[in-house]
Order: structure tokens, then C-alpha cells, then sequence
């Protein structure tokens, strides 16, 4: 499928589309009708008129109302549309609707309405226990299901849970799911890897394995994720390629973010929280109705701020700190049954300044072509193997922005549901950095760039067609970079890159043409520029054939069309004194040329899964995705032309198998699966000096291999008391990597990495946690929470250096606090890393320009604080 064919179809969807509204709009067939009114009288109202069985707690719809259903065709539009803004779901279980809040690990004591008679209990489900794990809903198949019924192995993690144990970004997900390794160390150097795979930070000439989508969206830079999980209502983790259904660059796998809808009533909440280094986090929201039953808004604000927490011995400040404010507003337009339309806006912004200290070769012994470099500026290198001190210069500032806005539009069509989602991007990224990592004034490097991007996502949803239900769609990205790379030679830069020192380099540049051409160096910016563009086009659809009331089996499809081009070009270096161009290095301008590379490919699922009994699944796969080529955002090495900027597809087959069960009456719930995945031209990120200037690289790796097995438990032993973990063992190995890039010390400049691990793949992840909680009185709970996460060690940069070789540690956050028995307020006091492991998350190495070091960026040092929270 061509991108001319594509473009038609969408335009003709999206006619089709405004036409079916229009006449949908027309005509009202004769249904359910039931007011706006107190909630749990409308599910009761339901239930007789029906003849469905109901199930709900009192405690859960009191002072709920529900939003009015006007002539629904069918139950499920009624509930559906009766339960729009609540904040609850409906789940079907056996012959039951249970209404819940959207996979909240809490204890349920639950009411049955029930007018119709019962099933007998040879046909239904045996009902859930008085005390009992609540239902989980997932929509990783692009509708409400039942976690139990969907045969992919993922996590889901409610907004509540990642509230009530105060998880604030999106890297805190590795200590809840396994396989998962996500790393943050600035906007720009993301890095979120699932079984193994994709850690390919900082480059903008692709984006990353692991797919983030934030209600819907995708977002083109895993960067776009740094900001402070506000409001969300759900996170799943899609582990293994997703491609049929979320698209392009989802080969080892995809984030699925969903926030909170606007309600109909009319609510709020609000967070404070102090802690160590002066942490401050304020959060608030307020929900509500904004024109009866037929437009509500929700509005959400944070701001959260910290203190540097690393020394900076040559300047005498603090640095690491973190600055972080963000805003999103929402409105819900339902002015039936059959159709609304979700409005969101948002604007993020960060600033932090870095702290990056040294780890250096030969066990901390200055490798002799770095001393000589030292001894010309007269600088020393210091490592600080905690990480609680820097010695770098001046320059330490990164900072993004970024502002959104998506529109997701639903209708019901008959028993057809059509799904449309536009959005907008647009996310701005600046850093300041010392690149030599020293006192002295040699290289300073960073970034601006200006990143937009704009989807569009065509989906319907088809009735039930004899045993078969199918979704299919069209979709198309686009998006666009403009990017400043920046290089800063200081006062010390000749004498560094010569290693004479500074005292005699005017002397002896008087008979070196080379050395003196080095002179011109100092006090001076380089500016490198590139502009990638990409347009996606693709087609996708997937069926599940209904073979027995117990087994099923699925097929999915995607073609994907890409486009990326980019021209890239050098100006004239200018003096960092008077901002002039510096006509004796006119010859390094560099007149602008062209990149680009295109491909046709496709994604495809086939999996099968058998109820053994209504609570127990066992399920297979095997499925293929496809990570588009990429270009680099560099000039071409010299001796090399623009072909080798280039870097080829990454293509992923996985094959998996597991089971997922639910035992005594839903105290116990677990999930297994085995995986293996071979991944052909594997894409990495290295960083490598290219005609004098620092870069990052986009290579291909000849092949990945992971394999291993993953876990999740959740339990119930007995009330107050839920206990959950996760596991998993991975593999992931270089099956084929001849030319790798070798560790600094190496004689050689290539190396054969084949057989070695992946980086950033730890081979074993374990995570735990305790909640317990006890009424102390009538009006007043008690509880506690213990969470422990733990990572084998491995290396964290692609050449598998020894001395980037990091984990093997171990993380308690502990908590304790008071809530209301109804909610309106929650107290406590928690530590996160209480045993203060000072431990690396990720390194980088800076090539000839830091022979023989890798920089080292800790992860966060052990903090104390309490959190007020309170809603109405």
C-alpha cells in the first residue's frame, strides 16, 4: 500500500465519517431512557429494565450521579453512557456486570442487584469472595477487556496505586514490572528498554523500541514521558512487539498511558508533599460538570522542585537539582449516547542542572594520554566513586518544554463504535554541558532543538459477526525536527587536543601549520545543524475468532509506509568573543546536503488462548513488529559518504506462551510466560568523535537474541493484607555483533561483541511489595507499605566495558500513614532508597575526546518526606 492510497483512504474515512455523524445525529432509535440521578437508583433502574444482573458497592456510588442515557440501543450503550465521567467501568464476569473502579488493587465488598434469574453454577463463574482482588480492565487491544481474557503478557498499574505509594515519574515503573529497565537522566538522554531492548538514547535521527503512547498518542521522543505522572488513571506495560495495533516502534514493546476523564460530578483533589533537599511537589485537581449532563471539564496543575544534591567543588554550588511545573485541561462534549468528543490541552516544562562525575579506566588510574591532556591545561580529573561530588565547570543547565493537544472523538453507529484521535505535539529541548568534565575551559557542548509532530488515527470497532469480533483502522504520523547541535572550543581547547601546554603552544605553533590551524580553535562555536523529517502511513486490522465458548484465536495485520529525510549542513565557526565569524575557518563550513531512506513493511500477531476454566487462560504468540531505519544527525566521517549516515530497520519475531489464573475466589492472581525474540539489525546509540566534534551514532547491531521467563503475583492472604511481586530472568545476548565498538584501553578499534550481553539488559529483576491496613477506629484506617526492587548487574554502555558494568543492588522504599474511612484526606510519612544504595543508572563514554572514561549518572540518593493529601 502506497502513501498515495493512504492519504485517499483517510480522506475518504474521514467523509464517511462526518456523513454517518450528521445522520446519526437525525435519527434516534427508541431505547433505554434514564435521567441524570443518584447512581446507584440508575444501576438498579437499569438492572430491572434489562433483566441484567448487577453487581456494585454502596460505598462505591454514593454521592455518584449518573450522567442521563437518552434512547440507548443496547445495555451495553446504556452503561457505558450512564457511567461516562464517574470514573467507574463496567466488567463482565461470567453472567455478572460488576462495577469497579478501573484495576484498583482494593478489598470489595460488593451489593447484587439482581432482577434476572441466576445461571446455574455449571454455566457461570463461581461469584468472587467477600474479601477479593478487584477486576483488572485493559485496553491493549484497543477496547475494554478483562485482563484475564487477553492473551499478551502485560502489567497494569492503576493511577490509585501509583498514588497511594507516591510513584511520580515514569522510571519509577521499573521497580513494578518485570523485564523493564526505564532511565532518565535529561530529556534528551531517555532510555526505555523491555526485555532487553531498546536502549537508544539521545539521538534524534530515530526514535525508540519501547513505544510510549500518553491517551492514545504516540510520542515521537521518549523524552516527551519525563515529566510528573499527574491524574493518570492507568499504565500498562506491553511486553514483545506490538506493531499490528500501536504501530511502528514497538518491537519490544509499548507504554500505555491513560489519565483520568472529566466527570459529571462534581469533585477534586489536592497533594502536598516536603521531603529531603527541600522536595516540594504540589499537585491539585477539580472536575465537574460544565453544562448539565452534556459538557463537564477537568483541570490539573503540579509543581514540583528540589534542591541539587551533588557538590560542585569548583564552582560551590549544588547541582542536580530539578525544577518541573506542568498544567492539563480536559473537556468531555456528550450530548447523547452515540457520540462525545475528549478535549485535552497540556503544557510541561522542566529545567534541571546535571552532575555527571567520572569513573576512569585502570581502576582510577589516569590513562596516559588523558594525563598529558590534563597536565596541558593544568587540570586535574577527580572521581567520585559515590557520586555526591563534580568537578566540572560552569555549564550544567538542561531544560524542556512542551505543549499538546489531542482530540479523541467516538461514535456509536448502530453496533459499530468509530474511533477518531488528532493530535498535536510540540517539545522543545536546551542543555549547557561541560564535555570535558573538568575545571577547565576546553569543550563545552548541548542542544536546541524544536521537535512537532501531528497523528491522526481512523478506527472501527465492528459488532460481532457470528464468532468473529475485528477492529481495524488507518493511521498517519508526521513529524519534524529542527536541530542545533551545539560545540564550544574554550581558552584551554588547543592545548588540550595538542597535549602542549598553553605556555609554549604559541611558540611551536609558529613552525606547525597544524598546531597554529589548533589556535584557531580556542574561543570559538561550532554549529552543526539537521533537520529529520518523517511520514508514517499505515493500514491495520485484527479479528478473534470465537472457535468454542472457551477457545480462541486471534490475527492482526499492519502495513507501514515511512519516509525519513533530513538535510544537514555546518556554518562557519564564530568567535565566542564578539560573535563573529572566524574567516580562517571558513573551510570548515559545510554546504548543506541531503539524507533519506523509505520502506514498505509489515506487522502481523497470531495467538491462541484456551480457558481452561472461566478463571484460568493459558495463551501463545507469535508476533513480528518492525522499528523504521533511521539517519544520523552527524556528518558523515571523513572518507565516508552520506549513504553511511544511514542506518537500516530493526525488525523483531518473539514467540511466547503463558498462563494467567485466578484461585480462591480472587484472594490470588497471577500470570507466567516464557519468551524468546530474535531481532535482525538491531539499532544502538554509541557516542563517537566525528572530524573533531563529539556525536552520537546510530549503529546496527547484526542481531539481538532474548529469552527468559517472566512473573506477577498479587495476593490476598486475608483482609487488610495484599502482597504483590514480580520476576523475571532474560537472556539477551549480541547473536551477531563482528564490528562492535571496543572498551576504552582496547589496542584495537573494532571488536567482535558477538555472544556478549545486550547493554542495559539485566539478567535478573525482582520486584516486592507489602500493603497492610487496618481500621483503627470507626472513622480512621491505619496502613503500611514496604516495596523492595532489585537488579542484577550489567553493563550500561554497548561496549560491554568492565567499567561500565553497573546494578547489582537492591531499592526499599518504606511508607506509613492515616487516612479517613471515607477517603477525604490521607496523611503519611515515607523513605524512598532508605538504605541509601548509591548506585549508576546509566554511563556514557566520550571517546579520543575522555580517552579511557566512562561518565557515570547516578540514580537517586536516599530522601525522607511526608505527603498531605485530600478530596471531596
Amino acid at each position: 500500500m502506497n502513501s498515495r492510497n493512504i492519504k485517499r483512504a483517510l480522506l475518504a474515512s474521514a467523509l464517511w465519517l462526518a456523513a454517518a455523524n450528521t445522520v446519526a445525529a437525525q435519527t434516534h432509535a427508541t431505547g433505554f431512557n434514564i435521567p441524570s440521578q443518584d447512581l446507584g437508583e440508575a444501576l438498579t433502574k437499569l438492572a430491572h429494565m434489562s433483566g441484567r444482573n448487577i453487581l456494585f458497592t454502596p460505598q462505591m456510588v454514593q454521592g455518584a450521579r449518573s450522567s442521563t442515557v437518552r434512547n440507548a440501543a443496547s445495555f451495553d450503550m446504556a452503561i457505558h453512557g450512564m457511567l461516562s465521567g464517574t470514573g467507574l467501568v463496567e466488567v463482565v464476569s461470567g453472567g455478572t456486570v460488576v462495577i469497579q473502579r478501573p484495576h484498583r488493587a482494593v478489598l470489595v465488598k460488593a451489593a447484587l442487584v439482581s432482577p434476572a434469574p441466576a445461571k446455574s453454577a455449571a454455566t457461570s463463574e463461581a461469584p468472587p469472595a467477600v474479601d477479593a482482588i478487584a477486576e483488572v480492565t485493559v485496553t491493549a487491544r484497543k477496547s475494554r477487556e478483562r485482563i484475564s481474557d487477553v492473551p499478551i503478557a502485560l502489567t497494569a498499574i492503576s493511577g490509585a496505586d501509583l498514588t497511594r505509594n507516591d510513584h511520580r515519574r515514569i522510571e519509577d515503573l521499573s521497580t513494578l514490572v518485570p523485564s523493564t529497565n526505564f532511565v532518565i537522566t535529561n530529556g534528551h538522554q531517555s532510555s526505555f528498554s523491555i526485555r532487553g531492548l531498546g536502549t537508544n538514547p539521545g539521538n534524534d535521527g530515530l526514535e525508540g523500541s519501547a513505544g510510549v503512547f500518553l491517551d492514545g498518542v504516540f510520542l515521537g521522543r521518549p523524552g516527551m514521558a519525563a515529566t510528573d505522572l499527574i491524574d493518570v488513571d492507568q499504565i500498562e506495560v506491553l511486553r514483545g512487539p506490538q506493531g499490528t495495533l500501536f504501530g511502528k516502534n514497538t518491537t519490544a514493546g509499548a507504554i500505555n498511558i491513560t489519565t483520568a476523564e472529566p466527570s459529571f460530578a462534581f469533585s477534586g483533589r489536592a497533594q502536598a508533599t516536603y521531603g529531603s533537599d527541600n522536595l516540594q511537589q504540589y499537585q491539585g485537581t477539580i472536575s465537574g460538570p460544565l453544562a448539565g449532563d452534556v459538557l463537564a471539564g477537568r483541570l490539573t496543575a503540579y509543581s514540583t522542585s528540589r534542591d541539587g544534591v551533588v557538590r560542585n567543588v569548583t564552582t560551590g554550588k549544588d547541582v542536580a537539582g530539578i525544577g518541573r511545573k506542568g498544567v492539563r485541561g480536559q473537556l468531555l462534549y456528550k450530548p447523547n449516547d452515540a457520540f462525545s468528543l475528549r478535549l485535552i490541552g497540556e503544557y510541561h516544562r522542566e529545567q534541571q542542572s546535571t552532575g555527571a562525575v567520572l569513573t576512569l579506566n585502570s581502576l582510577g588510574v589516569t590513562p596516559t594520554v588523558l594525563q598529558t591532556k590534563l597536565n596541558a591545561v593544568g587540570a586535574v580529573l577527580k572521581a567520585d566513586p559515590e557520586g555526591e561530588t563534580t568537578y566540572i565547570g560552569a555549564h550544567d543547565q538542561t531544560g524542556t518544554r512542551q505543549t499538546a493537544f489531542s482530540a479523541e472523538a467516538n461514535w456509536r453507529l448502530g453496533e459499530f463504535l468509530v474511533t477518531s484521535l488528532t493530535a498535536y505535539r510540540r517539545w522543545h529541548y536546551a542543555s549547557d554541558s561541560d564535555t570535558d568534565a573538568t575545571a577547565a575551559d576546553v569543550l563545552n557542548g548541548g542542544y536546541k532543538i524544536n521537535h512537532n509532530q501531528l497523528s491522526q488515527e481512523l478506527r472501527v470497532k465492528f459488532p460481532r459477526m457470528g464468532d468473529v469480533d475485528a477492529v481495524a483502522g488507518l493511521y498517519y504520523f508526521q513529524q519534524k525536527l529542527h536541530v542545533q547541535a551545539i560545540t564550544q572550543y574554550g581558552a584551554d581547547a588547543a592545548a588540550w587536543l595538542s597535549g602542549i601546554p598553553n605556555g609554549l603552544l604559541p611558540t611551536y605553533a609558529q613552525y606547525s601549520p597544524a598546531l597554529a590551524g589548533l589556535l584557531l580553535y580556542n574561543n570559538t562555536q561550532w554549529d552543526l545543524y539537521s533537520t529529520p523529517e518523517t511520514h508514517s502511513y499505515a493500514a491495520f486490522g485484527q479479528a478473534t475468532w470465537h472457535v468454542t465458548p472457551r477457545w480462541n484465536i486471534t490475527a492482526g495485520l499492519r502495513e507501514t509506509y515511512e519516509k525519513k529525510q533530513e538535510t544537514v549542513w555546518r556554518d562557519t565557526p564564530r568567535s565566542l568573543l564578539n560573535g563573529q565569524t572566524v574567516t580562517a575557518l571558513v573551510s570548515q563550513k559545510v554546504a548543506p546536503f541531503q539524507v533519506s531512506t523509505d520502506k514498505t513493511s509489515p506487522s502481523f500477531v497470531l495467538s491462541t488462548d484456551y480457558h481452561a476454566t472461566p478463571s484460568l487462560m493459558y495463551f501463545a504468540s507469535v508476533s513480528r513488529g518492525e522499528k523504521a531505519g533511521g539517519v544520523n544527525t552527524s556528518l558523515p566521517a571523513t572518507g565516508q559518504t552520506t549513504d553511511s549516515l544511514i542506518v537500516k530497520p530493526e525488525t523483531a519475531t518473539s514467540y511466547e506462551a503463558g498462563l494467567r489464573g485466578e484461585f480462591f475466589q480472587r484472594r490470588l492472581r497471577f500470570s507466567v510466560d516464557a519468551f524468546y525474540t530474535h531481532v535482525s539489525d538491531y539499532q544502538a546509540t554509541y557516542i563517537a568523535t566525528v572530524n573533531g566534534n563529539v556525536a552520537q551514532l546510530l549503529t546496527n547491531v547484526g542481531s539481538v537474541r532474548t529469552q527468559g521467563v517472566e512473573g506477577e503475583l498479587t495476593a490476598v492472604p486475608f483482609t487488610g493484607l495484599t502482597l504483590t511481586a514480580t520476576g523475571s530472568f532474560n537472556d539477551a545476548t549480541y547473536a551477531a555483533y563482528k564490528n562492535g565498538p571496543c572498551p576504552a584501553g582496547s589496542t584495537v578499534s573494532v571488536c567482535d561483541l558477538t555472544g556478549r550481553p545486550v547493554a542495559g539488559a539485566p539478567r535478573w529483576i525482582a520486584n516486592a511489595s507489602a500493603r497492610y491496613e487496618h481500621n483503627v477506629t470507626d472513622r480512621l484506617t491505619g496502613y503500611g507499605v514496604a516495596e523492595y526492587s532489585f537488579r542484577s548487574h550489567y553493563y550500561g554502555y554497548l561496549d560491554d566495558s568492565p567499567y561500565s558494568r553497573t546494578g547489582g543492588y537492591g531499592l526499599l522504599n518504606l511508607r506509613a500513614g492515616l487516612r479517613a474511612a471515607d477517603g477525604r484526606w490521607d496523611f503519611s510519612v515515607w523513605g524512598r532508597n532508605v538504605t541509601d544504595k548509591h548506585y549508576v543508572a546509566n554511563y556514557l563514554s566520550y571517546g579520543s575526546l575522555l580517552p579511557g572514561v566512562y561518565v557515570p549518572f547516578f540514580g537517586e540518593f536516599a530522601s525522607y518526606g511526608a505527603t498531605l493529601r485530600a478530596q471531596f
